[in-house]
């Protein structure tokens, strides 16, 4: 099947996901009485968590239909960040930024490296409940463009560490395990590399790196 044949079926399963939904809402909506029954909550919660499941899985299928577009790190970067700061809606999350000058222009798929982006930066938001700076480091170097992505939010278990990229691989209540996987692929369909260290007790360091354009 084509990756269109795939994004029909995902498309299909999420609108009859979201009659569910929406079915149980207006249940409760009449018959307010049953959000205090056994498992209703539970309920809810798990169908929400297939349908952003869903939408993961179909981000992490399309990662080959690159739309690219020459971009300019120094300005694109920044302005990302920005971008996704705001999105948190906190005063207490913050992002420190050291890209060495000048950083050159580069092809990508501005959408979804953005999505591989905020993948990595919510996960350093969750690990760090919301509240510190992360940091985010651009240079070049042997021809690739490497970044740094650094928080503190108390580092990765060892035994957890090799499986961080695989599907369904989680430590948190509610997260499905396909963020870093999606961020990953996506990542690699530009031809680059994802990696990560954890630093015990303090935090974790992702790294980008990208292939630089040839005249560099």
């Amino acid at each position: 099947m084509t990756n269109e044949d795939y994004e029909k079926i995902f498309h299909e399963i999420k609108n009859n996901i979201t009659f569910i939904n929406s079915s149980l809402q207006l249940v409760e909506k009449t018959h307010p009485e049953i959000s205090e029954f056994p498992y209703w909550k539970d309920s809810l919660q798990e169908l929400s968590s297939l349908k952003q499941m869903l939408i993961e899985l179909s981000s992490a299928r399309l990662c080959d239909d690159l739309s690219v577009e020459k971009i300019s790190l120094t300005t694109f970067l920044p302005a990302l960040m920005d971008s996704f700061l705001s999105l948190f809606h906190t005063e207490h999350f913050h992002c420190e930024i050291d890209l060495a000058s000048p950083m050159p222009e580069i092809y990508l798929d501005p959408d979804r490296f953005k999505r591989a982006l905020f993948n990595l930066v919510k996960n350093a938001y969750e690990a760090m409940n919301g509240t510190g700076t992360i940091r985010l480091n651009g240079r070049l170097a042997d021809s690739c463009i490497h970044l740094e992505l650094i928080d503190h939010g108390g580092g990765i278990s060892p035994e957890y560490l090799p499986r961080i990229f695989s599907p369904f691989e989680t430590t948190k209540k509610d997260g499905t395990g396909l963020g870093l996987l999606i961020s990953k692929q996506m990542i690699e369909a530009h031809g680059g590399r994802l990696t990560v260290a954890s630093r015990p007790n303090d935090g974790c360091t992702f790294f980008i790196d990208l292939p630089c354009p040839e005249k560099y």
